[in-house]
Parts: structure tokens; sequence; C-alpha cells
């Protein structure tokens, strides 16, 4: 984890990038700081950014590392294993 403890603040930047305070998303899931809605919202988050960077990887336009899709799956995964916490969770468009 990149930050020591998880304040306001840093939850805040959590919800809108996850990455910048969390290495990994098992890190969200082992999380004391924070609700089980809350770790599901920064995976699902994770998941939408992770699908993001895939596209632009498909289109030739990566950034660098590939998206971590497979642990923000399972992580999320131990959380919600229904997948019916966030059911209603706005999901971005795959294309524009």
């Amino acid at each position: 984890m990149k930050v020591q403890v998880l304040g306001d603040a840093e939850i805040e930047k959590a919800l809108i990038s996850p990455t910048a305070i969390f290495d990994e998303p098992e890190e969200v899931v082992q999380s004391k700081a924070l609700a089980k809605l809350m770790k599901i919202e920064i995976l699902k988050r994770w998941e939408l950014d992770a699908r993001a960077l895939q596209r632009a990887t498909e289109e030739n336009m990566s950034g660098g590392e590939p998206p971590p899709l497979d642990a923000v799956n399972e992580a999320l995964a131990k959380l919600d294993p229904d997948g019916k916490a966030l059911a209603d969770f706005e999901k971005a468009p795959t294309k524009l």
C-alpha cells in the first residue's frame, strides 16, 4: 500500500484512482479501514480502469503495464461472490 493510514482524503482518492493508494487489489480486500461496500466500490472502479487500459492496449495505445483485471476480479469475488452488492453500479461504456 502506498500510504500508511487511510483517512477521508485517501479513501476519496482511492475511489477516483485505486492505484494511487493501493499496489494490489488484494490490499483493498485486506484493508481494515474500509467497509465491505466501500471495498467493492473501489474494486469496481479499478475494474473499469483496467478494462479501459485493456481496450487501449488492444488499440495499440497502451500506457505500460498490463491491467491487473484477473487480480481485480479475484478480489471482487472474495467480497461479493454473487455480484449483487453493487448490481446497480454504473458501468462505463465499453466503446464510444
